[in-house]
C-alpha cells in the first residue's frame, strides 16, 4: 500500500486501528449509505476492512516452471508507470488531485 501511495505522491500509512473497529465502521457506513440512498460505495466497507487487514502475496513459481511464464513488467516498472499515469490523469479523474 505504501508503494502505491508513494506513486500517488501521498504519505505512507502511519496509523492503525483494529480489524474489529474497521469492520464496525464499514458496517455503519454501509448502513448509512443504504438508508440514505447514497450513490456509490462508502469510503469504508466490511469487505475493504477485511482485505486491508489480510496480507496478500502471489507466488508465480508454478507459472514459471509449468508454463515458462515471465512477467513483461517488473513491480518497479509497474509502479513507475502507475506514478506517471496518476500524475497525468489518474488523480484528476478520481478527484484526488491536490
Amino acid at each position: 500500500i505504501d508503494a502505491i501511495l508513494a506513486a500517488a505522491g501521498r504519505r505512507p500509512v502511519t496509523g492503525t486501528i483494529s480489524v474489529g473497529l474497521a469492520g464496525t465502521a464499514g458496517a455503519c457506513l454501509e448502513t448509512v449509505y443504504r438508508l440514505l440512498g447514497l450513490r456509490g460505495e462508502p469510503p469504508m466497507t466490511r469487505f475493504l476492512a477485511s482485505e486491508l487487514s489480510t496480507a496478500h502475496w502471489f507466488d508465480i513459481t508454478a507459472a514459471r516452471r509449468d508454463l515458462g511464464y515471465e512477467p513483461h513488467v517488473s513491480m518497479d516498472e509497474g509502479l513507475r508507470r502507475l506514478r506517471v499515469w496518476l500524475r497525468e490523469s489518474g488523480l484528476r479523474q478520481y478527484g484526488l488531485a491536490d
